[in-house]
């Protein structure tokens, strides 16, 4: 097995010049005529940014997902999936994704994976060189340290992640993953999916468990370190109930536009 210290090596032997890593952005989608999408100016974005990168969305089965289909056929290195799996919301999805990844033998063709929600948008180029050079295999976008008297992390499926980590004890060590949008280097990506390939989501209150326990994911993966792209949330310059994601700028990369929807949020 390679680790980061080997990969960083061999990378300033092979190019000492500032390598363009390659990203693979997994995002899990929602659709509904009822609510403004931002999937198209998510995508321009990021073929804006990232020239080459290669984006999975995975849809948790939208009513009227041919609606999305059609307005992004024109988009190159898209793949669109259909998340039919038990589990749903975010977790779902990016299972869903990394199942597709490993059955196309595709993983290590890129460095690092995003994935995100699809109200949480990248806004702006981050250069993951940093956490190439800082070491960091996996981390969340924005994190919020709320500490041990967060009553979700005692919920069943966030104590039965924790108890498999041997963290159970170590909760104040945490620091929440906000929307459960985060990056994972390549070689964390197996190692996540095989912590998390058992659990099954199927409600909002089940997602916002999933923020918990993810956090203790990525701290492992980390090697017990936290790590964030955007800082915490309680530092946020932006409103993310109003915020106009087309229009309105901020220092972050990535930007959050709460839409609150459900397993039980209608669809026209």
């Amino acid at each position: 097995m390679m680790y980061m210290e080997d990969l960083i090596l061999q990378n300033r032997e092979t190019n000492e010049t500032n390598k363009s890593y390659k990203s693979c952005f997994v995002i899990a989608h929602k659709y509904n005529r009822n609510y403004m999408s931002f999937i198209k100016f998510y995508v321009n974005n990021i073929q804006t940014h990232y020239e080459n990168a290669l984006i999975l969305i995975v849809d948790n089965n939208s009513k009227y997902f041919q609606d999305i289909r059609e307005r992004l056929g024109h988009y190159r290195n898209i793949v669109f999936l259909t998340n039919d799996s038990e589990c749903k919301f975010e977790l779902g999805a990016y299972k869903t994704g990394i199942e597709y990844l490993v059955n196309m033998g595709i993983i290590s063709n890129y460095d690092f994976f995003i994935f995100t929600q699809d109200t949480f948008i990248l806004k702006r180029k981050y250069d993951f060189n940093q956490l190439f050079e800082n070491k960091t295999t996996a981390c969340a976008i924005n994190s919020w340290i709320n500490g041990k008297y967060d009553e979700y992390y005692h919920y069943p499926i966030c104590q039965q992640v924790l108890k498999s980590l041997h963290l159970e004890n170590s909760i104040d060590k945490l620091s929440l993953c906000w929307c459960c949008s985060f990056v994972l280097h390549t070689s964390k990506v197996l190692d996540f999916f095989d912590t998390v390939k058992e659990i099954v989501i199927t409600t909002k209150h089940e997602s916002q468990q999933s923020e918990r326990f993810l956090s203790a994911i990525l701290y492992r993966l980390n090697n017990d370190r936290i790590h964030d792209i955007d800082g915490c949330i309680h530092n946020m310059a932006y409103n993310c109930w109003t915020i106009d994601l087309f229009t309105e700028e901020t220092n972050f990369h990535f930007v959050k536009r709460i839409q609150q929807k459900t397993e039980n949020t209608p669809d026209l």
